[in-house]
């Protein structure tokens, strides 16, 4: 563990050890909020496997996107954008695609436990606003808020999956 890693202390257990600073939080919300409207945009006509399939070319695409823009950026600021940057750029946006593993993965099983889709997409999304809770809560941790300011954090973050789930509502 590095030295300015372990200064930050161990509040928040998995996401400390998942995403280690503010941007690659930020790709994780991201990625979380993005692929869960996705996830409810693509069930409103799709089969689970068009949906699945729907929420990974998205989120491809959009890191893609976010990666490339970083990589011009980053151009525009100094010398060329050698072999060793462009690895560094693409792995630093991985979180962005790692934060829809998991509701991915509870539309999957609460499909194959014989959800039909809108029930299954309703409990991926439960898990991808508690998913935003942990990284509203962690990132405040890391600010050196209190508790109690981090919980306002993670009530804040979740929010935005509430959001969805009245959004998914709103629409089916």
């Amino acid at each position: 563990m590095s030295a300015a890693r372990a200064g930050r202390g161990l509040s928040t257990g998995w996401l400390r050890s998942q995403w280690t600073d503010e941007q690659e939080l930020a790709h994780a919300i991201h990625g979380t909020v993005v692929g869960s409207a996705v996830m409810v945009a693509a069930s409103l006509h799709g089969t689970l496997l068009q949906v699945v399939i729907t929420v990974a070319a998205t989120l491809l695409v959009f890191w893609a996107t976010d990666r490339y823009a970083e990589l011009l950026a980053a151009g525009a600021r100094g010398p060329g954008t050698g072999r060793g940057r462009v690895f560094a750029a693409l792995r630093h946006g991985w979180p962005m695609l790692e934060s829809a593993y998991a509701p991915v993965i509870v539309l999957l099983l609460a499909s194959a436990i014989g959800a039909e889709l809108p029930v299954a997409v309703l409990a991926a999304l439960g898990v991808s606003t508690l998913l935003l809770a942990g990284l509203g809560y962690d990132a405040a941790r890391r600010s050196g808020a209190s508790v109690a300011t981090a919980l306002g954090s993670s009530a804040m973050s979740a929010l935005l999956g509430v959001a969805i789930i009245v959004l998914k509502f709103a629409l089916h």
